[in-house]
């Protein structure tokens, strides 16, 4: 059966790592098969907030933007995105970021106007509308709170989704459902 942790948590105070839960549900008898781990890959993706954007001068459909990430300084981002605009704070994937699907992004020439990085959606982020309004639009995911700029966006957003893979035997009825188990 799989257990995600942050649904157990609607139910339980954890505070322990998963590690730590993962030897207490063996020490209650649970045979915990697997730990699964989503969007550990995802990484240097940070928030960032678009201070400008003007048309790409050798393309009709792109943009180019220059944003403010924080630590990593204020950055240009070339995007053919048509939801963004200015002062929107959004995620950035800057060089040598990581994606949920394991693609790594680096900087780079499009159309002869340098990126350095790229707008992400909530998919990009290995999210969706279970973890914030809007991830589950294929468009770049604009956030609604005021967020720390040149912050780690899986960090803010509590995305880093682990999930145990249960073996509940027949004997134990009563645990073969989140609620079951959490009780």
């Amino acid at each position: 059966m799989k257990l995600p942790l942050f649904w157990l948590k609607d139910y339980v105070d954890i505070d322990c790592t998963p590690e730590e839960l993962e030897a207490k549900l063996f020490s209650c008898g649970f045979e915990v098969e697997e730990v699964i781990r989503v969007n550990e890959n995802v990484d240097k993706i940070v928030t960032c907030k678009i201070l400008k954007i003007e048309k790409h001068p050798n393309a009709d459909k792109l943009s180019v933007t220059q944003v403010d990430a924080g630590k990593y300084g204020v950055l240009q981002i070339v995007t053919n995105a048509k939801n963004i605009c200015e002062g929107a704070i959004v995620p950035v994937a800057v060089d040598g970021a990581t994606l949920a699907s394991g693609d790594r992004i680096f900087n780079g020439k499009i159309r002869d106007v340098e990126s350095f990085g790229m707008f992400c959606s909530g998919e990009e982020l290995g999210i969706n509308d279970d973890w914030y309004e809007g991830a589950g639009k294929n468009e770049v995911l604009i956030f609604k709170e005021d967020f720390p700029l040149g912050e780690e966006v899986k960090k803010l957003l509590d995305s880093e989704y682990v999930m145990f893979d249960i073996n509940v035997t027949a004997n134990r009825p009563d645990c073969q459902s989140i609620y079951g188990l959490a009780r």
